[in-house]
């Protein structure tokens, strides 16, 4: 289904994959508390959101690179993404404890195009619970295919729609 042309999906974490809204303020230790779910020292609980789950490995086995792309503090975000067993979902880690999500998207796409790959606008989609960084994201990097997950998009079922049509059909 795919046209075999490179494409990105750079994916938010909190409130997008699990459901913890703001993963940088639990503090480590994380223990595991059952498949897909974590627990902090002090008790705070995460879990991973199925169907989010699912979609990014639906969008790996349609041949998408996948990075995070987060605001988060990363010795707190890895960490999770580890004990929730969620690491060989990400190609890269565009994630950093700064706002400026569109720079470090650009220095993804221009980290591949040194590798020789060239992913064009219109070729990354952007998975997002908030919709604060779309704007600074399309006037620096272009018309990405922006997912608003839970609301403009209201679940992952009609996001691989948009995948579909926006990536896996077009040519």
């Amino acid at each position: 289904m795919s046209s075999g042309k490179p494409w990105l999906l750079a994916t938010d974490i909190d409130g997008t994959l699990w459901d913890h809204l703001d993963i940088s303020t639990v503090a480590p230790p994380y223990f595991s508390d059952g498949k897909g779910r974590l627990r902090s020292a002090d008790g705070t609980r995460v879990q991973l959101i199925p169907e989010a789950i699912d979609f990014v490995k639906w969008c790996k086995d349609n041949g998408a690179m996948v990075s995070s792309l987060s605001w988060n503090i990363p010795e707190r975000v890895f960490p999770a993404i580890e004990v929730l067993g969620i690491s060989d979902l990400f190609d890269f880690h565009a994630t950093e404890f700064t706002d400026e999500k569109h720079e470090r998207l650009l220095d993804l796409l221009n980290k591949l195009r040194t590798r020789g790959v060239i992913v064009p606008p219109h070729r990354v989609v952007y998975v997002d619970d908030r919709d604060i960084h779309i704007e600074s994201i399309r006037r620096r990097v272009g018309d990405v295919v922006f997912i608003h997950i839970w609301s403009e998009v209201p679940d992952y079922d009609t996001a691989k729609g948009i995948v579909r049509r926006s990536i896996l059909e077009s040519s």
